[in-house]
């Protein structure tokens, strides 16, 4: 990176030392080890700086990944950086710093600005206080985060290969197994592969809780059964509704038979392995069921990096489910059958009215007081001019406790839905504002989004005109005078600044595009909905009727004597 000139390096405070910094990820065997890269950037550090290999500050992390900056040692020496004990920082290659590109011209402009020398052992051409030098470095440190994602996307590949094996991959083992190491030779090389082998106390305690959850079908019962019974977690915690629902999602309990293989394949989940593997025994091994990821929490700064750890459970279709080597504990149509009623009481719970009452907005009506949803309280022994029994509006939480939301008002539910009724079949009128602006607000953005797209398509014109003309100029480089070769750094840092213009523009474009997109389809959507329901509202029974109204609204809300009617998907108000 930035070459060290040590007549006035030497002269910095006395006190102020020469960093090396060396680092190697686990995720790949190729590369310099850290010793290699500890005795080049030394040797480079002691002849650069004449001073005995005692006095350097040596920082190296092992098996840490570049992309990310909360390294133990990196972070170390960030924290010696900013207390001024820091005059020079070496590393074998720029990478070893970081493979993420915004931090890595973060931390030079850092360094830069604090008069602390940055030097590279295979970069030593390399000078960031020069245009030129930046632009280099951005290119390196750019094809550093690239290489960085070709490198995870094979380890991706690995562990799918290592899938089909039906392997266990590490990690924190499910309630009724452990990992069993078994020592095979391969290809003539001894190696080491992890298999689930079964705990049985564990096994007895998961049956159980299949048992429980198919005999009362709900996840907090299944919950209090367990703890009264002393049935415990993996870690020997209680169990919670989260901790039961786990389990019961969990394919490697499901035995590996037709019924497993014809749900899997009907959600277009990727099965690695063929259907006579599904042989009635085997469990179920699913990878890519998480992401885990880091963000960079509030408050970050390029000295003191913060990130917050997240796992995101994937969609089903980005699994990857294979045939495990251990024993199955549930039939698979016992484990089908959890799914199905899982994924049915997970469905929406809003209070859903008796059919006596023959309420239309329940769950769709928000209190005005607490913003909470309203729901249906029947009057007995009264009823509307349909013959339907009468019943109000009232708040949930006002419902559920005596004491709650005093200033909510009950709301007479007949009158009200006949009016909302109403309301949305008189959109359609000729004369009616909403339904007319709702047209001329499609009109107009088909008419943006034709423009959009020319002046879109210009632009990845030229972005690709660009990169050529860089790809040319730097193939230039190679062969030009030293005379010239400063007009062709000139050239590619103004193609380069055009090039990140233009596609900071397309960004923009792109945004306003899906943007553009949503609100033609929901104004469309809105548009077949109140169509549809102005047909169909007064031919149909009680149950279709429900359904127009969840089709068509997003909730009503009565505030000081006037409604509010909100279109679902979108914020436009009756």
């Amino acid at each position: 990176m930035a070459r060290a000139k040590p007549n006035n390096l030497n002269n910095l405070t006395d006190n102020r030392r020469v960093a090396v910094y060396a680092r190697k990820s686990k995720i790949t065997e190729t590369g310099k080890s850290i010793e290699v890269q500890k005795e080049k950037c030394i040797a480079l550090a002691c002849a650069q700086f004449d001073i005995p290999k005692e006095e350097l500050l040596i920082y190296e992390d092992e098996g840490k990944s570049g992309f990310y900056a909360d390294r133990p040692q990196y972070m170390k020496m960030l924290r010696d950086i900013g207390g001024n004990k820091i005059k020079a920082v070496v590393c074998y290659k720029i990478d070893r710093i970081s493979r993420r590109t915004v931090d890595l011209l973060n931390l030079v402009q850092q360094m830069e600005q604090n008069g602390i020398a940055f030097i590279s052992v295979s970069d030593r051409e390399l000078d960031t206080t020069s245009r030129t030098g930046k632009i280099m470095v951005s290119l390196l440190s750019a094809i550093a985060e690239f290489e960085r994602d070709i490198l995870a996307e094979r380890i991706t590949d690995n562990l799918y290969e290592l899938a089909k094996e039906g392997r266990w991959l590490g990690g924190r083992c499910p309630l009724g197994f452990y990992s069993k190491k078994e020592k095979l030779l391969l290809g003539g090389k001894k190696t080491t592969v992890n298999h689930l082998a079964p705990i049985e106390g564990e096994q007895r305690a998961v049956k159980k809780i299949f048992d429980q959850y198919i005999k009362c079908g709900s996840l907090s019962a299944t919950a209090r059964v367990l703890n009264k019974e002393g049935i415990r977690t993996k870690q020997g915690n209680n169990f919670t509704l989260i901790a039961v629902k786990n389990i019961l999602q969990n394919p490697v309990y499901a035995i590996a038979d037709a019924d497993t293989w014809g749900y899997f394949n009907s959600l277009n989940v990727p099965l690695w392995s063929g259907y006579k593997d599904f042989d009635g025994v085997h469990g179920l091994m699913a990878y890519n069921k998480t992401e885990q990821t880091k963000e960079l929490d509030v408050g970050h700064s390029v000295l003191g990096p913060k990130y917050i750890q997240k796992a995101l459970r994937r969609d089903i279709k980005e699994w990857v489910v294979a045939a495990g080597k251990h024993k199955g504990l549930v039939d698979g149509n016992v484990w089908v059958r959890v799914q199905n009623i899982i994924s049915e009481a997970s469905q929406e719970k809003s209070a859903r009215p008796k059919e006596s009452s023959k309420a239309l907005l329940s769950g769709l009506i928000m209190c005005t007081a607490c913003g909470g949803k309203m729901f249906v309280r029947a009057e007995s022994g009264r009823y509307n001019p349909d013959g339907s029994l009468r019943f109000k509006y009232i708040c949930g939480d006002k419902y559920r406790n005596k004491g709650g939301c005093k200033k909510s008002q009950n709301i007479k539910g007949y009158d009200l839905d006949n009016f909302v009724m109403g309301a949305i079949c008189g959109i359609i009128a000729c004369d009616n504002k909403f339904f007319n602006n709702l047209l001329k607000t499609k009109n107009l953005l088909l008419k943006n989004s034709r423009e959009a797209e020319n002046e879109e398509s210009e632009l990845k014109k030229r972005v690709l005109a660009i990169e050529s003309y860089i790809q040319n100029q730097t193939l230039n480089l190679r062969e030009a005078p030293s005379i010239i070769k400063q007009s062709i750094f000139d050239d590619i840092e103004a193609l380069s600044k055009e090039k990140a213009d233009k596609e900071a523009r397309l960004g923009e474009m792109q945004k306003g595009a899906l943007a553009c997109g949503i609100d033609l389809t929901g104004i469309e959507k809105i548009k077949q909905d109140i169509l549809c329901f102005n047909r169909m509202i007064n031919v149909v029974g009680y149950e279709s009727r429900l359904q127009l109204f969840r089709q068509v609204l997003g909730y009503v809300k009565a505030d000081g004597g006037t409604l509010h009617i909100f279109l679902k998907d979108m914020s436009h108000r009756v």
